[in-house]
This record gives C-alpha cells, sequence and structure tokens, in this order.
C-alpha cells in the first residue's frame, strides 16, 4: 500500500486543527467585544468599535465554516493564510526574544503559518471530507 494512503487524512486533520487554532479568537469578538477592540487597538493600532467588531467577527467565522468545510479552497485557504501571516507579522516584538514584549506563547503562530501554507499547497489533495472534494 502506498505511503500516500496517509495523506487525505493528514490534510483533514491539518484543516480541523487549523479551525480549532483560530476559533477561539472569533468566539472572543462576541463574547468579549472590549477584549477584542483592545487586541485591535494594541496590535493594530486602530479602534474598533462593538459593531464593526461583529460585523468583522461574522465575516471571520463565514470564512472559517467555508475553510473548514474544504469551500472554495482556493480562496478561503488562500485568505485565512494571508490573514493569519498578516496577523502573526504585526507580532514581530512578541516573537523576537530581544525584544522587551517577546513572549514564547505567540511563537505557535509561527507553525500554524506552514501549515496553512502546506495546506494551500496541496489543497487540491485536501478532498477528504472537503465540499470541493464531493466529501470524499
Amino acid at each position: 500500500m502506498s505511503e500516500t494512503k496517509f495523506l487525505k487524512p493528514a490534510l483533514l486533520l491539518t484543516r480541523v486543527f487549523i479551525f480549532l487554532f483560530l476559533l477561539p479568537w472569533q468566539i472572543l469578538r462576541f463574547t468579549s467585544p472590549d477584549s477584542a477592540a483592545g487586541i485591535a487597538k494594541g496590535f493594530y493600532k486602530f479602534s474598533l468599535s462593538p459593531t464593526v467588531g461583529t460585523i468583522i467577527g461574522v465575516l471571520w467565522m463565514l470564512l472559517l465554516v467555508a475553510f473548514v468545510t474544504g469551500f472554495k479552497k482556493t480562496w478561503s485557504y488562500g485568505l485565512v493564510l494571508a490573514l493569519h501571516a498578516v496577523g502573526t507579522l504585526t507580532t514581530i516584538a512578541k516573537l523576537l526574544p530581544p525584544y522587551e514584549g517577546y513572549d514564547r506563547l505567540f511563537l505557535a503562530a509561527i507553525p500554524t503559518v506552514g501549515a496553512m501554507l502546506l495546506l494551500w499547497v496541496l489543497r487540491k489533495e485536501d478532498t477528504l471530507l472537503s465540499l470541493n472534494g464531493k466529501l470524499g
């Protein structure tokens, strides 16, 4: 049997784990809008009203549902990758030890970017339980 028999289940698990990694941040937009606004102010340097935060949360949730279901993979996987990569770059002071704000918990974002890139590159192989893979 081919060693690639594990590829499709591994891609599915990667998709699900990335979804689970990103989901709490979007839930935070609904359960604690003030906290989400503080994150926007602290990392992205802009104020976020509760209404705009909720709209962003709804859009992100729609994107995550598209992502986890494998719908329009080129766009959903690519957009999740791009948004997460930009978000990771905005935390550069948290990622590099010489900076005063270094926080090793933020390092989890780096392999996540790698997993997202790998999933985007292998998106045509990612067909297990994928809408565009006809759920098979």
